[in-house]
This record gives structure tokens, sequence and C-alpha cells, in this order.
């Protein structure tokens, strides 16, 4: 078992700085537990492997694609998406559970990798001291004739967008009719494009910065009040009805 006095585990996930405490051996040891525990409660082995901006993500997703290969995990990669995302699609696809590379609103240098089960929720605490039994003893690996294959689903964001939309309660039309102006600033993170998506289907003027998907934050990205000068400034300067941050 791999020292993990410089991470923050749970039972929904691990957490660590890149390079000290969280490497790509270590999230491909949790990554591979996580695929031993889903095959081990069947009958699927379909995993939605999603991930945020961070510099650091494509190195992760690569190493939590070869560990859930190697237990015998089908990988089904949404590429960057926000989490919600990767939930929806682990529901929508009937999935046996999901990972995410995401340390949310944490700082650059961090980056995290959380458990999803086969509803699209994060693991409660009896899956996740099931899980744990992998973590602490002998992972199963697969032969060459049993490894996982991959896919890619392009479509995980265009999904959620639709199911916000059609949500009973929400009157899309006298939204779009107001046509309100928005200012956006989503820090480089996944949440820039499907929030620019919604924004439009619901017409509404967008003002938006920082909605690239580089993960090069250009402030910390936790969405409080002291990190957000810039929208305050852009909703003063555009006269904005409401200023959105998302981390």
């Amino acid at each position: 078992m791999f020292d993990t006095s410089n991470l923050m585990v749970s039972v929904s996930g691990v957490r660590g700085r890149v390079g000290a405490g969280l490497t790509p051996e270590v999230l491909a040891h949790f990554a591979a537990a996580f695929g031993a525990y889903v095959r081990q409660r069947g009958p699927g082995h379909r995993v939605v492997l999603g991930r945020d901006s961070r510099v650091s993500g494509p190195m992760f997703a690569r190493a939590a694609t070869a560990a859930l290969q190697s237990v015998g995990c089908d990988v089904v990669d949404v590429g960057i998406a926000p989490t919600p995302s990767v939930q929806l699609a682990v529901e929508e696809l009937h999935a046996a559970g999901g990972l995410a590379v995401t340390a949310s609103h944490n700082p650059i240098e961090w980056n995290a990798l959380k458990f999803i089960g086969s509803t699209g929720m994060f693991l409660d605490a009896e899956e996740g001291q099931e899980m744990r039994t992998f973590l602490d003893g002998e992972i199963p690996r697969v032969g060459w004739q049993d490894l996982g294959g991959w896919e890619q689903d392009d479509r995980a964001i265009d999904r959620h967008l639709q199911r916000i939309l059609a949500i009973p309660f929400l009157d899309v039309e006298a939204i779009r009719r107001r046509r309100f102006r928005v200012a956006l600033d989503s820090v480089r993170g996944a949440g820039g494009p499907i929030f620019l998506q919604l924004l439009n289907e619901l017409g509404c003027l967008v003002e938006a910065i920082n909605v690239e998907t580089d993960g090069r934050f250009p402030r910390e990205p936790e969405p409080v009040a002291a990190n957000l000068g810039d929208l305050e400034a852009l909703v003063a300067r555009t006269g904005a009805d409401v200023g959105l941050a998302t981390d």
C-alpha cells in the first residue's frame, strides 16, 4: 500500500498535491481498486471517466484508464466535463460506476479522484469500506484476453444540457423573453462550455471571461468574494443583471 500521509482520503475519493503525495502510480492504484470493486459487484464493468481542465488532468486520466483496463473494466471517456455531467453519464449509460479526475475548487497544484457508484451518486460509507478491501489487499488483474476496452463519448455535456432544459418547473420561454444580461467567470475550468451553452439556450446576453479550458487558473478557483474581483468589475462594466462564477 502507498504512503497516504500526504493525501486526503475519504469514502468518496482521494486528493493531494501533484507530485507531492498524488502521483500517477498512486492514482492508478486507487482507480484499479475501484475497478476491482465494480467488477466484484457486477454484473456490468463499464466505467465512465471524466476530468476537469487541470494541467495534470490528461496524465491522471491516462493512468486511471490503464488501471481500469488492467482489471477488466471498459472505459467510457467523456473528456473534460463537470462532475455532475460525469455522474449523469453513469446513470444514462447504465454504467457500473464512474471516476472523475477533479480537485473542484482546490488550488492549481492539487488534483483528485472521485468515486461514483452505479446510481450516479458518490460512494457511501458502506460502499467505500467495501472498496477499501481492494485498496488494502491484492487487486486482481486480468490477462491479455480480458483487458478492458476504451471508447470516447463526446455527448455527455449535450445530454446534461438537454436534461436541464427539460426540467418541468424551469420556464425556459419566460427566461428567453426576459433576455437576462449575464456576466460569467469560469476560471478556465470545466464549467465554461456547458454554462455558455446553457445561457445561450436560455436567450441570455453573455459577457464571459476565463472560459478557455486549459486549466491555467488566473485566480484561486474557489468562487468566494475575495477571488471574484474581475467578475465584479465585469458586472459593473456591462450592467449585467447577474454575475455567475464556477470552479
